[in-house]
């Protein structure tokens, strides 16, 4: 499946933002944005997201049927997944698309950014690939699943970070950043849940010799 694209972002960060409070013109164009610039950071994801080798496999030494025993792990940014300097662009284009305009434009725009880039991070850190895949002939043959893991929390503090780092402050700052991280949370969630480790990977008795792709 691909990833989850701005369509199923959209409405849940318009309601996050609502939910926080924030109210006027320009919440449309930030939902908006903000779901525009996660879809497409998240098919960037996609793309460059890797397995790391070391997946503990139980597999027959003579036939290489079995299954991955343990969890796996996802490779970091930036050869795992964009980083805040590549989203950047996307998200200023995202914002002046969305009328978003004014002297807090460029740090609003890299605060979503890093806020998407960070959570992106913290997923490698903390996702785990399930144990369970199927090994035939000592190579994966099923796909396998990825463990979702809550991030809205670590996520609040890094977007309220970077909102004050880019001048975007006042009483709205807080609640602002409680919806971003809310929002790039959720859709992280609609991620794990969407893709799929890719059959394929090498994986003799002991453990996965080889990097997985997602799909």
């Amino acid at each position: 499946m691909p990833a989850p694209g701005a369509s199923q972002i959209e409405s849940p960060a318009s309601g996050f933002l609502k939910g926080a409070g924030l109210q006027g013109e320009d919440i449309p164009g930030l939902a908006a944005a903000i779901a525009n610039t996660t879809g497409q950071a998240l098919t960037m994801f996609l793309s460059q997201a890797m397995v790391m080798p070391g997946i503990p496999v139980a597999a027959d030494p003579i036939t290489g049927s079995g299954a991955s025993a343990g969890p796996g792990k996802l490779m970091p940014p930036p050869a795992g997944g964009p980083g805040a300097s590549q989203l950047e662009g996307l998200a200023s284009s995202q914002c002046q698309a969305q009328g978003l305009r004014g002297e807090d434009a460029d740090g609003l725009a890299k605060a979503i950014a890093g806020t998407i880039a960070q959570g992106i991070a913290l997923f490698c850190a903390q996702t785990m690939v399930m144990p369970g895949i199927a090994v035939a002939g000592f190579v994966s043959t099923a796909p396998g699943m990825l463990q979702p893991v809550p991030l809205a929390s670590p996520l609040e503090g890094i977007a309220n970070g970077l909102l004050q780092q880019n001048g975007i402050a006042g009483e709205a700052a807080p609640d602002l950043g409680k919806a971003l991280a809310q929002g790039v949370d959720l859709a992280l969630t609609q991620f794990a849940a969407q893709a799929m480790v890719s059959p394929g990977i090498p994986c003799p008795p002991g453990a996965s010799a080889g990097p997985g792709r997602l799909m």
